[in-house]
């Protein structure tokens, strides 16, 4: 059995790797479950684009790490979907603190226990097991969802509020997301995210350099049926109920 720590973090053993160059993280702060939310978590920009989902190793098993996919397909659509759990806070706080689990494999996104720039995903082993049930910051699912800049749909995810430690994706498609500086010796926009409602529709035409293979895309809010639905509809009113 782990040892838990007096805010009530399960310390389950996660390889027994040692801390490296781990910085103070900011003051645990009480917090209170508020909202739970399906979204597809993008990253909008050329170079970083696309979903987040779970890395599948090479024996087809998965890997409890996090990478990008570029496109979603009717194979993977319902391995993107993620729970957003938002949570108030009695302080005052920039931004909106969260934890995200994938809705399929229900494992969450977390630091590693001894090496807080590493992202993992987990299922079991939890204290609390409900992210409903979590009530401090210190909890290592946590993260604090900030704009980049006042207005954007762009968003920043901080480990447990440290700016230290941030979702990054690589151009690299197959390197495995990590929590890096903000801005510190990478793109911001590998840090930037979209929360995106996970409505899907087939995509018009295939990605380029893609000469089979179905693909889906992200349905703009507020939704509208694509050119030619209403016709369709039309044509078959006994369709409709």
């Amino acid at each position: 059995m782990g040892s838990k720590l007096s805010h009530g973090v399960d310390m389950v053993e996660e390889g027994g790797e040692r801390s490296r160059g781990s910085s103070p993280l900011p003051t645990p702060q009480t917090i209170q479950f508020d909202t739970v939310e399906t979204r597809l978590l993008k990253n909008p920009f050329p170079g970083y684009e696309g979903f987040l989902i779970e890395k599948v190793g090479q024996n087809g098993r998965a890997a409890g790490q996090v990478v990008r996919t570029e496109h979603v397909t009717p194979e993977n659509k319902h391995k993107v979907i993620v729970l957003v759990y938002t949570y108030t806070c009695a302080s005052p706080v920039d931004g909106t603190y969260v934890v995200l689990q994938f809705q399929q494999s229900e494992k969450y996104f977390a630091a590693h226990k001894n090496q807080p720039g590493k992202l993992i995903l987990r299922k079991r082993g939890w204290n609390p097991g409900n992210a409903e049930d979590i009530t401090t910051t210190a909890d290592r699912r946590v993260f604090l969802m900030k704009p980049n800049q006042l207005g954007s749909r762009d968003l920043v995810f901080a480990s447990r509020g440290s700016f230290r430690h941030v979702i990054t994706v690589f151009q690299n498609i197959r390197r495995v997301a990590e929590l890096e500086d903000k801005g510190t010796e990478t793109a911001v926009e590998s840090q930037l995210y979209q929360l995106d409602f996970p409505v899907l529709r087939r995509a018009k035409g295939r990605p380029e350099g893609e000469t089979t293979g179905d693909y889906l895309e992200v349905v703009p809010f507020p939704f509208k049926p694509q050119e030619g639905a209403d016709e369709q509809s039309e044509q078959c009113p006994d369709q409709q109920e």
